[in-house]
């Protein structure tokens, strides 16, 4: 759950030394690592949604008055957030229905960053060739 979790947040982030900084525990190699990363990515979890769901209107505008945020949907509201509950203990037990739920929504709010921002690759191709470039 540690890996997967990471993976979509350095997604989300752009990048791994962003994720990094908002998750400092990982990789987890103690009992105690994994509480403070799973505290963490809760809390993170809890304010991607609620950004998600109520976005603001700074959130809609980048440098220059550019659209940086998702197009969801006609009204900018992350709908897949719509029924997914953020709580550390689905994050302890890492089964269920709700943490499916949870990691679906995670992962669907990454895939659809990343499709929709304009500066990134279209294609696997084009990501392999501008990784393998750098």
């Amino acid at each position: 759950m540690e890996d997967i979790s990471f993976f979509l947040v350095a997604k989300l982030e752009r990048g791994r030394e962003r994720a990094k900084s908002i998750l400092p525990t990982y990789p987890c190699l103690q009992p105690s690592d994994t509480t403070s990363f799973r505290i963490s990515l809760a809390k993170y979890l809890e304010a991607l949604r609620h950004s998600g769901m109520h976005p603001t209107p700074s959130e809609h505008r980048g440098p220059g008055g550019a659209r940086e945020q998702l197009r969801h949907t006609a009204h900018g509201v992350a709908w897949w957030w719509k029924d997914v509950v953020v709580r550390r203990s689905l994050l302890e037990e890492c089964s269920g229905e709700r943490f499916e739920r949870l990691i679906l929504a995670l992962s669907t709010h990454a895939l659809l960053k990343i499709i929709s921002n304009p500066g990134s690759p279209s294609t696997l191709a084009e990501a392999d060739a501008s990784r393998r470039a750098v």
